[in-house]
C-alpha cells in the first residue's frame, strides 16, 4: 500500500491510499490489504443489510430509512457503523439485525454477501450533484484527503484516482451492475426523493418487513432532509472517530439534500466537460445506468 499526494499547478493538494491501482480514502483503517482482508472474510448473517453506496448518494438518508423499517420505530438513528473505517470486531459482535455501511466498490464487499447472504440496498444519484455535496462537505473538515478548489476536486473525481469509490463513479457503478444478485435493491436518489412513500414500500417490501400504510407513510415524513437535518444537529453525539476531522467528531454530512444543485456550482465549461466525461464513460464501460437525472 502507497500512500500518494499529489500537488496541481494550482497548489490543490489530493492524499490517498493507494493498493493493487485501487484508490482508497486515507481515513480506512490501517493497511489497506489486511482491511479488504478482513471485509471479504468477514461473516455474514442471513438477516443482514448492507447499505452499500458511494459517498454523498444518500448513506445516511437510506441508513435511517432502513433502521427505522426495520425496528418499527421511528427514531433518529444517526450514523451506521461502516466496514472500512470502523471497528470489525464490533460488528461482528452487533445484536441481529444488522445493518451497516460500506462506500467500498462491490468486488470488496464480504464475500458471502457477494454470493447471496444477507442483502444489499443502494441509491445512485447525478454524479453532478454528489460531487458538488462531497466538495463541500470536505471543505467543513479537516485534512480528509483533498485541500484545493472545486475544479481541481472535479479533475480527480471524474479519474481513477478519485478515493471516493476505489476509482471514478463511472467504473463503481459498473462494479455494482456486475454483481447485481437477487438480495440486491437499487434505487433512484431522484425517484426517492419525488416519490418517497412509494419507494418506502418498494423498500419495505425487499426487506420483508410488516407495517400498515400508517407507519409507512410516518417513515416516509421521518425521512424528509430538513427531519433528518435537523435531527442530526441536535441528537447525534460527539464521536472520537472523526474529532479530529470535523467539530466534536459531529460530521457534517447534511448540507441541502436537492436535486439539481450541482447548477449553482458548475461553470459552463465544467459541465460541458463532465458530460463528455459521462458519455465517454457510458458507452466505453457499457453502463447500464438506472437513474434519474437533472
Amino acid at each position: 500500500m502507497d500512500l500518494v499526494t499529489i500537488v496541481d499547478e494550482q497548489n490543490n493538494k489530493y492524499t490517498y491510499k493507494r493498493y493493487k491501482g485501487y484508490a482508497f480514502n486515507q481515513e480506512v483503517v490501517g493497511n489497506v490489504r489486511d482491511r479488504l482482508e478482513e471485509v471479504a472474510n468477514f461473516k455474514v448473517r442471513q438477516d443482514d443489510v448492507l447499505i452499500g453506496i458511494f459517498p454523498k448518494s444518500g448513506t445516511h438518508w437510506l441508513y435511517n430509512t432502513v433502521l427505522m423499517l426495520r425496528s418499527g420505530s421511528l427514531k433518529y438513528h444517526g450514523s451506521g457503523p461502516g466496514l472500512e473505517f470502523d471497528d470489525l470486531k464490533m460488528m461482528e459482535h452487533m445484536p441481529s439485525p444488522r445493518t451497516f455501511c460500506s462506500h467500498l466498490r462491490f468486488r470488496f464487499l464480504p464475500e458471502q454477501m457477494k454470493l447471496g447472504k444477507g442483502k444489499i440496498v443502494t441509491l445512485t444519484r447525478n454524479p453532478k450533484d454528489l460531487v458538488v455535496s462531497m466538495y463541500h462537505m470536505m471543505q467543513k473538515m479537516g485534512d480528509l484527503g483533498y485541500q484545493g478548489t472545486f475544479d481541481g476536486f472535479l479533475k480527480r473525481f471524474l479519474s481513477e484516482e478519485c478515493f471516493c469509490g476505489n476509482g471514478s463513479w463511472f467504473s463503481w457503478i459498473k462494479d455494482t451492475e456486475e454483481w447485481k444478485t437477487p438480495n440486491f435493491l437499487c434505487l433512484s436518489y431522484h425517484d426517492l426523493k419525488e416519490n418517497t412513500f412509494a419507494n418506502v414500500v418498494k423498500l419495505a417490501k425487499f426487506l420483508e418487513v410488516d407495517h400498515d400504510e400508517e407507519f409507512l407513510r410516518s417513515v416516509s415524513e421521518s425521512i424528509q432532509f430538513d427531519k433528518l437535518k435537523e435531527s442530526h444537529e441536535t441528537t447525534t453525539p460527539p464521536s472520537d472517530r472523526w474529532k479530529h476531522v470535523s467539530e466534536d467528531g459531529r460530521l457534517p454530512i447534511y448540507r441541502k439534500g436537492k436535486v439539481g444543485d450541482w447548477k449553482n456550482m458548475f461553470t459552463v465549461a465544467q459541465s460541458e466537460h463532465f458530460d463528455k466525461i459521462y458519455r465517454e464513460n457510458v458507452e466505453k464501460l457499457d453502463l447500464k445506468i438506472y437513474t434519474k437525472f437533472e
